[in-house]
């Protein structure tokens, strides 16, 4: 078959790690959108495709807060 030709095979993962290279450079240097605000914690991180979202992590801390107190409350009845 032509897939097992050495060179043939070879282009194929030459292609594959030049793809994967690029594909990384472009991801290096995409820019976030404007208006977003990078929390603190987060200036030192060097992932650029980090998704946590700071005020949902406080929200749902809240929510969680709530939930447990309304629990307790209803354990000691």
């Amino acid at each position: 078959m032509i897939l097992s030709d050495f060179w043939v095979q070879a282009l194929i993962v030459i292609g594959v790690i030049i793809l994967f290279l690029v594909s990384t450079i472009l991801n290096y240097h995409t820019k976030a959108p404007k208006g977003v605000d990078v929390p603190d914690k987060c200036q030192s991180c060097s992932s650029n495709t980090c998704m946590i979202k700071i005020s949902d992590v406080k929200k749902m801390k809240e929510e969680m807060k709530e939930y447990l107190k309304n629990c307790e409350e209803d354990n000691e009845e």
